[in-house]
């Protein structure tokens, strides 16, 4: 113990001595490749809870390659499979009942001549395997038709009372890493996901009366027929949502920092809520660098949990109490850097947004005068951990473990091991001084997906200070607690 961190002592004095650049600046041998491209067609059959999509996506190679692997999330909802834990089945669907859905390729055409197209990982995946190998920085367009019928559950992709929520519904590309892509299992808990960075135009047709929030600028809403049409863009952002019901009204106030949007049956907070989400983006623009997005859109809708993030896009459920929503707020918004300007592999280290999300809630309140609030918050994670702790020992209590080893006390590892880690650091280095290190380190990785060790490094150098006992000993759950 005592030689590892000594080396780890060295290896940072070091850096300081001859200077240290950012991992991703470090490790970037090739000039980058332009984001992937995505143009998509939607049209949403309310009567029938049926998507038609038609997605086309242009791909710049990562390496030389004979095949694209596209991920087909809406197969995740298929009969046979689970997106929420038993626990959560009542809550996400209506009365109880389950239903189903799931995606249709109906055709799928290529630029490049192509031997076959499949669906491989229980139909989550799609393969489009090239008849010649494409080289890397060569572009390839893939397009694909699918009919999407969306189950009747309050998730990321489904209806319920006449609200619809659209999300991962169409093709995307499967993140590229170490030669190979990187194709994951879709769990009932957690955010299953590693999103990259990508440009999207999105054309979306909706019944007549219907509204739109989007995580995307909109650039145009034209009535065609009994169809309403939304056009909107999105540039480096990690994916394209919406939730869109005829029972939302649209409140907007403009910024310096972004167009904020508020959607909601019921606007009368819309004052108070959308003077939250500027007093919220400020503060953590002051605090973790710039806002990523031109718009920021807060939409309160009829969800399963308290709430959910998409890029420049928030879902906050409507049954939550009036003490309990500005809290969801203020995390989703939180992701809005921590998720969205930096991203993060949500499956190999779900600690990593999910606690900073949380630590940055915490700042908030505490630096707005509302210290009870965040001592609360900090109290019940240690209440939460050091019981599961005492109870279940480190091995089952440690959060350095990938999603699929965390179904046992997910929400008391993650969320509240990783507040108490990102609460200890402010404590151990002072809270200025922290806040000064994440904004470096948001800066350095903006745009990027950043790892555990990358944010390690980051922090010690910017703290002057080997932080990475400190983090160890919070995700082995080896910290004593009083």
């Amino acid at each position: 113990m005592r030689k590892v961190a000594f080396v780890s002592a060295m290896i940072l004095i070091a850096l300081f001595a001859f200077g240290c650049t950012p991992r991703k600046q470090r490790q970037t041998e090739e000039p980058p490749l332009p984001h992937p491209s995505y143009r998509i067609e939607a049209e949403l059959f309310a009567a029938e809870h049926v998507l038609s999509v038609t997605t086309t996506v242009e791909y710049a190679c990562p390496a030389t390659l004979s095949e694209i692997k596209l991920n087909i999330y809406p197969n995740a909802y298929k009969e046979g499979r689970a997106v929420v834990t038993q626990d959560k089945v009542q809550a996400a669907y209506p009365n109880g009942k389950i239903s189903f859905g799931g995606a249709e390729v109906l055709s799928v055409e290529c630029d490049r001549n192509i031997t076959e197209s499949l669906l491989t990982q229980d139909d989550l995946v799609l393969s489009v395997c090239l008849a010649e190998p494409v080289k890397r920085g060569e572009t390839v367009r893939i397009t694909v038709k699918q009919k999407v019928r969306l189950a009747n559950i309050k998730h990321r992709l489904g209806y319920y009372d006449d609200y619809y929520f659209l999300s991962n519904f169409y093709p995307s590309v499967c993140p590229f890493s170490e030669g190979s892509f990187i194709t994951y299992d879709y769990t009932p808990y957690g955010d299953p996901f590693r999103f990259e960075t990508a440009d999207f135009a999105l054309s979306l047709k909706v019944p007549l009366g219907y509204t739109c929030a989007c995580s995307a600028k909109q650039l145009r809403r034209e009535r065609q027929g009994t169809f309403e049409l939304y056009e909107y863009t999105a540039q480096a952002s990690r994916e394209v949502a919406a939730v869109t019901s005829p029972k939302i009204r649209c409140n907007k106030k403009e910024t310096q920092n972004a167009t904020l949007l508020y959607y909601a049956s019921d606007s009368s907070d819309k004052d108070k809520m959308l003077a939250l989400m500027e007093d919220a983006i400020g503060f953590f623009e002051e605090n973790f660098g710039s806002y990523p997005y031109p718009t920021y859109s807060v939409v309160v809708a009829p969800f399963f949990e308290a709430g959910v993030e998409h890029s420049g896009l928030a879902v906050i459920s409507k049954e939550l109490s009036s003490y309990q929503k500005p809290k969801a707020v203020l995390h989703e918004s939180a992701h809005q850097w921590w998720f969205g300007k930096v991203g993060n592999d949500e499956v190999l280290s779900p600690w990593l947004d999910e606690g900073l999300a949380e630590y940055a809630v915490a700042a908030y309140y505490s630096a707005r005068g509302y210290e009870a609030i965040a001592r609360e918050m900090i109290q019940n994670a240690e209440d939460c951990f050091s019981v599961r702790l005492a109870i279940k020992g480190a091995e089952n209590t440690r959060f350095d473990l990938p999603l699929q080893s965390l179904s046992d006390g997910y929400y008391d590892r993650v969320y509240c091991g990783g507040l108490l880690l990102f609460a200890s650091l402010s404590q151990t280095v002072g809270t200025e001084r922290f806040h000064t290190a994440l904004r470096s380190f948001a800066d350095s990785y903006d745009g990027a997906v950043a790892t555990p060790d990358d944010l390690i490094h980051s922090l010690s150098v910017s703290c002057g200070k080997d932080l990475s006992p400190l983090f160890h000993a919070h995700l082995s759950a080896t910290v004593p607690f009083q």
